[in-house]
């Protein structure tokens, strides 16, 4: 089988064998040229627009791109890191409240303890003398020291059973 001659607008090779049985003569500059059949049998070159959609092959399918895909949507990785990032920052500055908010607390409690120092009334400095001097100058009589011991035994056993014995 031999292979067809290239097209060539100046000639072509079936316009020179035999002219087309019936329409207009097409001029070569129209578009692209396919082979159609015609009724009575055999092929004719023929304008593409001039052949129904459906009547015409498929178009090729485009090359694919085969290179390797990411596998997580780049755009999705910035939005994501972007909120865990504000999420992290909400979390430090919480703790960061939170530290402020403990050194207030301590602050106007250790004011307060220091007022209560101040206006404590008795005794303050050497002049105090201790529990000896105490109980010589006591105007209400002698002062006994009275200690008091308690032992408690906790026996605890499996299960989660206890038993307190005083």
């Amino acid at each position: 089988m031999t292979m067809p001659t290239p097209y060539r607008p100046t000639e072509h090779p079936l316009a020179a064998q035999q002219a087309p049985v019936e329409g207009q003569i097409v001029p070569v500059d129209s578009g692209p040229m396919v082979w159609a059949a015609q009724p009575g049998g055999g092929w004719v070159v023929t304008p593409r627009s001039a052949i129904p959609a459906h009547l015409l092959p498929p178009e090729p399918t485009p090359v694919r791109d085969l290179s390797p895909q990411p596998i997580i949507d780049p755009r999705a990785q910035v939005l994501a890191a972007g909120g865990v990032g504000v999420g992290v920052a909400g979390w430090g500055l919480g703790q960061l409240l939170t530290a402020m908010a403990g050194m207030g607390a301590a602050a106007v409690g250790a004011l307060a303890l220091l007022i209560l120092a101040v206006r404590m009334p008795g005794r303050r400095g050497a002049d105090a003398g201790g529990q000896q001097q105490a109980q010589q100058t006591s105007p209400r009589g002698d002062v006994y020291n009275i200690t008091n011991h308690t032992t408690v035994t906790n026996t605890n056993r499996w299960g989660g059973r206890s038993t307190t014995n005083l």
